[in-house]
């Protein structure tokens, strides 16, 4: 818990099917997985910092990497026009 005994996980992105491999503490995935803890409060260090990157928790939200999310949701609002 709290990121203490991390462990090398994988996951794969739902659209481009890449793998991302990221290091997380077994008890938290288990708090997020199986009692329903958001990620942003699932993934953090005895002091409330969360640590694992807004893309490595993105993973967990949505399923997609990174890239496929930049793509998918770009910041800029012309790119819907």
């Amino acid at each position: 818990m709290f990121g203490e005994k991390r462990k090398l996980m994988t996951m794969q992105c739902c659209v481009c099917k890449k793998v991302v491999a990221l290091r997380v503490d077994p008890a938290d995935l288990k708090r997020h997985r199986k009692h329903g803890v958001y990620v942003q409060h699932a993934f953090v260090d005895r002091k409330g910092r969360p640590y694992l990157t807004p893309a490595e928790r993105e993973l967990f939200v949505s399923g997609c990497c990174d890239e496929c999310w930049d793509l998918l949701c770009p910041s800029d609002p012309l790119a819907y026009n």
